[in-house]
């Protein structure tokens, strides 16, 4: 092998082991073309992440709490790349819009249905539970109505209340965790080891969620009348979340060695993943500041603490890694119409996974609040 095939397969593998990673903005899958490397390595590594995140857990007992965070922070490194590289090195031709295997017309029930009935839960439940805290059920509602919104609004791309919506969900998710963690987010960024540990895995969540969107890729898709072999950054409007965005799409030819990377980066898809990474960090350094401080009230606390920062993570990219798995399982054709329903934006399930997300995690912070008062 000459030094320049050399450079080339150096430059795939560091590509592949440095990203660190659900309504993507762009494909990163470029049709029959075959991946750099082969995907169950990155399935290899996901596990390899995953045991160290386990073991590094159970040996808390045994070993200094900084020690066994840093385990942990290096399996969710690992595990990140594995995920990430799981999409990165898929086969699977993404499917027109036109040959959907759902129909529109049902995905656009599904949608309503379930934006409508959190809402009217939320309300239920927010009412029943805590009268004295209607911001609960608030922030359920507008939550409820981030789902079933693209399906209501008239010109929803287009339309200003769509702009309010994504605002007023920030907004209250932030008045929700100052009203009710504030104190406790406060004492647990207080600790540096549990800052760091919560900043951390709040830059590989927000990473994480960008390239399993989409949103960043290091297998550009050529089409488009674009030349792939020179670098750019332009302009753009960009759908979605719920209206257009200002942007900015760009490729650079040679990012990494020779390895490009493209993407398309908007103002709403920053506000949604920043949302998201955000949440993740204080949940992380909740996490690290009760097994340094020993707070919770024994191993069952910190299961549960670790359970509600790992499930949310794994339910705002387990579409795009549960259909990239069948494919290492089954091959792409039978892994195709799955995968279409976790990327096309006409999908409820891209809006769910968010929402759920930022109800776990919001939950999970305003719960530990609650039970330190």
């Amino acid at each position: 092998m000459d030094r320049t095939n050399r450079s080339k397969a150096v430059g795939r593998l560091l590509a592949t082991l440095g990203a660190l990673g659900t309504v993507p903005v762009a494909s990163a899958h470029g049709g029959e073309a075959a991946p750099p490397l082969p995907q169950w390595l990155a399935l290899l590594i996901l596990v390899v992440g995953v045991a160290g995140i386990v073991g590094s857990a159970y040996s808390k007992r045994h070993i200094s709490a900084k020690v066994a965070l840093a385990g942990v922070f290096a399996g969710i490194v690992v595990s990140a790349i594995g995920a990430v590289g799981l999409v990165q090195l898929s086969p699977v031709e993404t499917l027109a819009a036109s040959q959907p295997p759902v129909s529109r017309s049902a995905l656009g029930a599904l949608t309503v249905g379930a934006g409508v009935a959190i809402a009217i839960g939320s309300l239920v439940v927010g009412r029943m539970q805590w009268p004295d805290r209607p911001r609960y059920a608030g922030l359920g509602i507008l939550l409820g109505l981030w789902v079933s919104y693209p399906m209501l609004a008239p010109s929803a791309l287009t339309n200003p209340l769509g702009y309010v919506l994504a605002l007023a969900v920030t907004i209250g998710v932030g008045y929700l965790l100052w009203a009710d963690a504030g104190s406790l987010i406060r004492r647990a960024l207080g600790d540096s080891v549990a800052r760091w540990f919560g900043v951390g895995t709040g830059a590989i969540a927000g990473l994480f969620f960008m390239f399993s969107m989409g949103m960043l890729t290091f297998v550009p898709e050529p089409g488009g009348g674009v030349d792939l072999n020179e670098s750019f950054v332009t302009t753009a409007q960009v759908a979605n979340p719920l209206v257009y965005w200002p942007g900015v799409e760009f490729h650079f030819h040679d990012a990494i060695g020779t390895v490009p990377l493209s993407g398309v980066l908007s103002v709403g898809m920053a506000l949604l993943v920043g949302l998201v990474a955000v949440l993740v960090a204080l949940n992380a350094s909740l996490l690290a500041y009760q097994w340094r401080t020993e707070h919770g009230t024994g191993a069952m606390e910190t299961t549960a603490g670790s359970a509600a920062v790992a499930a949310p993570n794994a339910c705002c990219c387990c579409g795009p890694v549960i259909s990239e798995l069948v494919v290492v399982s089954v091959g792409p054709a039978a892994a195709a119409p799955l995968y279409w329903l976790f990327v096309d934006l006409a999908s409820p399930l891209g809006a769910l996974f968010f929402v759920t997300s930022v109800a776990l995690l919001a939950g999970n912070l305003v719960r530990a609040g609650n039970q330190s008062l």
